[in-house]
C-alpha cells in the first residue's frame, strides 16, 4: 500500500517544523547532604522497626559483651596469673570464652535481622521508584535520558543497600563503643586516659574536613556515572542508526570522554579516602605508642600494674576501630547519600498532567469527542497546535493528515492525555478530560502507536496485556474476529510463541497484528491509531488494513493516517498545517475544494503514477 504522507512530509519551502522537548542532559547542583534526607530515608524503615530494632538490641549486647573482655584479660593477668593456680586461670579463661561465645552469637543475630530489613526496604524503594515512573508523564520521559531513568532503580539502589542495611547501627554502635572505651579507659586509669584524650579533638576536626571533602568528590562521581550509563543506553537502543550511519568511531570516542571523566572523578574521591584511612591508622599507632611507653614507665615505677597497661592497650584499638570503621561507612555512605539524593529527586517530581484531588471516575462512555479551541507547546512558548476545534461523533473514523510536524500525532497525544494543553478544553461524552481520573480515561482508550512496542512474553501474553484475566480462548475469539488467527497459528508454538525483547524475534507486520488483537481485548471506546509506515508485504499489508476495518467499527476511531485506504475509508478527514485545522471533510468532498489536501493527493497520484488497486472504487 502507498502513503499519502510521503507526499505531505516534504515541508513547504520556509516552513518551520515544531519543536522537539528539550532534554535535560545535565544533573542538578548538588547540596550538601542534610539530616532531613538522612531522617527520610530512615523513614523506610519503620515499617520494620520490630526487625530492626531486634538487630540493634543484638548489637548492643554484644558491643557491652566485647566491653568485658580487656577487662577480664586485666583480672586474669594481674590476679589469676600471679596465684599460679590452674583452677582460677581455667575459671577465667572459661568466662572469657563465654562472653566469646556471646558476641559472636549475638553479631549473627544482628548480621542476619539488620540484613533482612536493609533487603526488605530496598525493595520498598525499589517499588515506590517503579510506581513514581507509572504516573509521571510523558513530557518527563521526553526530557530524561533513559540511562538516568534506569540507574535510579539499578546502581543507585545498589549503593544504597549498604548503608540501609546496615548504617543506624553502624553508626550508633561505633558511637557507643567509642564512648563505652572512652569511659573504660578512665575506670581502668585516669592518667591514661589523659595521656591519649588530647587526640580525639584532633580527630573530629580532620573527620569533619574529610566528610566535607569525600561528600563532594561522590556527588560528582555518581553525576559522571550517570552520564556513561545513559550514553550506554542510547547506543544500545539505537543500534541499528549507529550501524547504518557508521557512527561507531564516533561514539567510541564519546564514550571514552565520558568514560575517562567518569574514572578520574572516582579517582579523585579514592584519593581523599586515601589519605584519610592512613591518617586513621597513624592515630591509632600515636595512641599505642602513648599507652605503652607511659604505661610502661608507670608499671616499672610501681604505680600501675601490666594487666592495666595491656587493658587499656585492647580498650584504644576498642576506642579507634569504631573511628577508622566510620571512616570507611562513611566514604560509602556518601556514595549512598549522592544516590539517595537522585532517587527522592524523582520520587518528589510531580506529574505534569496531575489527576484533580476531586478527580471523577468516568462511566463507560460512547465516544463522542470535542477539541474546542485548544492550544499546546512541549514549551509553552512555541505553541505546536493554534486554537484547534473538532467534534468527532461517536462511532465515526477521523483521519488527520498533514506535513511531518504539523500536530498530527500531538493531536493524538492530547486526547490521550499524556501532555497538559496550555488552553481551551477536550470533552469525552461531556466530560472534561482534566476532570477526570487518567486511570478511568486511559481503561477506555485503546492505542496503536507508529512504533508497536511488544513486551518481553508470548504472543499469548502481549494481547491480553490490558486485561491480564483474559482466557487463551477470549484472546483467540478476538484474533478470529479480526481474521487474523491464521497468522499466529501458522507459527510453530503458535499463540505461545516468544516475540523476543520489543518484539525483536517477529515482523513489523505481525507485531501490529498483536497490537491490534490487544486492543480489541481492551474493548476501548476510543480507538487512537498512528498507522506504521514501515514496509509490509503485501499479504500480510491485507490483513492488517482487514483487522484495522473490524477494529473501528462501531468504535470512535482517530487515525494520524498514512495509508490512502484509510483515508478514503474515513467518516471525515481532517487536514492539518503549521498545528492549525485548515480542511475537513470526506475524501471526495476535499477533492472538489481543490485545496491543501487535493494538491497533497495529485502530489501522491504524480509520484506514485497508479493508486492502490484495492481502492479504485473509492477514487474520484
Amino acid at each position: 500500500m502507498a502513503l499519502l504522507e510521503e507526499a505531505a512530509s516534504r515541508p513547504a519551502k520556509g516552513r518551520e517544523l515544531a519543536p522537539a522537548p528539550p532534554h535535560e542532559d545535565d544533573e542538578p547542583r548538588f547540596r550538601p547532604i542534610s539530616m532531613a534526607l538522612v531522617l527520610r530515608l530512615a523513614g523506610y524503615l519503620k515499617p520494620h522497626k520490630r526487625l530492626y530494632a531486634l538487630g540493634a538490641l543484638a548489637g548492643i549486647l554484644s558491643l557491652v559483651l566485647d566491653l568485658f573482655i580487656p577487662r577480664l584479660q586485666h583480672i586474669i593477668i594481674d590476679q589469676a596469673l600471679p596465684t599460679k593456680d590452674p583452677e582460677e586461670v581455667l575459671h577465667w579463661a572459661g568466662i572469657w570464652v563465654a562472653l566469646m561465645a556471646g558476641v559472636i552469637f549475638f553479631d549473627v543475630v544482628q548480621i542476619h535481622a539488620t540484613n533482612k530489613c536493609g533487603e526488605r526496604v530496598i525493595m520498598d524503594l525499589r517499588l515506590a521508584v517503579f510506581e513514581q515512573l507509572q504516573r509521571l508523564s510523558m513530557s518527563f520521559f521526553d526530557k530524561t535520558k533513559l540511562g538516568r531513568i534506569i540507574t535510579r532503580g539499578t546502581s543507585d539502589m545498589d549503593s544504597l543497600r549498604g548503608p540501609v542495611i546496615s548504617g543506624v547501627n553502624t553508626i550508633a554502635l561505633n558511637v557507643l563503643l567509642m564512648i563505652g572505651a572512652a569511659v573504660m579507659i578512665l575506670l581502668t586509669d585516669w592518667r591514661l586516659f589523659l595521656a591519649v584524650c588530647w587526640l580525639a579533638p584532633v580527630l573530629a576536626v580532620c573527620n569533619l574536613h574529610y566528610r566535607r571533602k569525600i561528600g563532594q568528590a561522590w556527588q560528582i562521581a555518581r553525576a559522571g556515572f550517570s552520564k556513561v550509563a545513559s550514553n550506554l543506553a542510547e547506543n544500545i537502543t539505537g543500534v541499528r542508526v549507529v550501524s547504518a550511519f557508521n557512527r561507531q568511531d564516533e561514539n567510541l570516542e564519546r564514550f571514552n570522554e565520558l568514560q575517562e571523566e567518569n574514572t578520574l572523578n572516582n579517582l579523585r574521591a579514592a584519593h581523599v579516602n586515601g589519605l584519610y584511612q592512613p591518617f586513621l591508622e597513624f592515630m591509632r599507632f600515636c595512641g599505642q605508642v602513648i599507652v605503652l611507653a607511659y604505661g610502661g614507665a608507670l608499671v616499672m615505677q610501681g604505680t600501675l600494674k601490666a594487666g592495666q597497661v595491656i587493658a587499656v592497650f585492647f580498650y584504644w584499638d576498642r576506642f579507634m576501630s569504631p573511628t577508622i570503621n566510620m571512616g570507611n561507612f562513611y566514604n560509602t555512605l556518601m556514595q549512598a547519600m549522592a544516590s539517595c539524593e537522585r532517587v527522592f529527586e524523582l520520587l518528589d517530581r510531580k506529574s505534569d498532567v496531575p489527576d484533580k484531588p476531586n478527580a471523577i471516575t468516568l462511566p463507560r462512555l460512547r465516544g463522542h469527542i470535542v477539541v474546542d479551541n485548544v492550544t499546546f507547546g512541549y514549551d509553552p512558548a512555541r505553541p505546536v497546535l493554534h486554537g484547534i476545534s473538532l467534534e468527532v461523533p461517536a462511532g465515526k473514523t477521523y483521519a488527520l493528515v498533514g506535513a511531518t510536524g504539523s500536530g498530527k500525532s500531538s493531536t493524538i497525544s492530547l486526547l490521550a492525555r499524556f501532555y497538559e494543553f496550555q488552553q481551551g478544553r477536550i470533552l469525552v461524552d461531556g466530560h472534561d478530560i482534566r476532570d477526570a481520573t487518567s486511570e478511568s480515561l486511559h481503561k477506555q482508550m485503546g492505542m496503536v502507536l507508529q512504533v508497536n512496542y511488544l513486551f518481553s512474553g508470548t504472543i499469548l501474553d502481549n494481547i491480553r496485556y490490558a486485561r491480564a484475566e483474559t482466557t487463551e480462548a477470549e484472546v483467540r475469539a478476538a484474533a478470529q474476529a479480526l481474521r487474523i488467527d491464521d497468522v499466529f497459528d501458522s507459527l510453530p508454538r503458535g499463540y505461545h510463541t516468544l516475540v523476543g525483547e520489543r518484539g525483536a524475534s517477529i515482523s513489523l507486520g505481525m507485531r501490529q497484528l498483536i497490537c491490534f488483537a490487544r486492543v480489541l481485548v481492551a474493548n476501548p471506546s476510543i480507538f487512537l491509531l498512528d498507522e506504521a509506515t514501515s514496509a509490509i508485504d503485501t499479504v500480510t499489508e491485507l490483513k492488517v488494513q482487514t483487522a484495522l476495518e473490524k477494529l473501528v467499527k462501531g468504535r470512535t476511531t482517530v487515525i494520524v493516517a498514512h495509508r490512502l485506504s484509510t483515508i478514503v475509508k474515513a467518516d471525515c478527514i481532517v487536514v492539518l498545517d503549521q498545528g492549525r485545522i485548515i480542511e475537513k471533510g470526506t475524501h471526495a468532498e476535499l477533492l472538489a475544494a481543490k485545496g491543501h489536501y487535493a494538491q497533497l493527493y495529485d502530489q501522491f497520484i504524480a509520484h506514485h503514477a497508479a493508486p492502490p488497486v484495492q481502492d479504485e472504487s473509492l477514487l474520484p
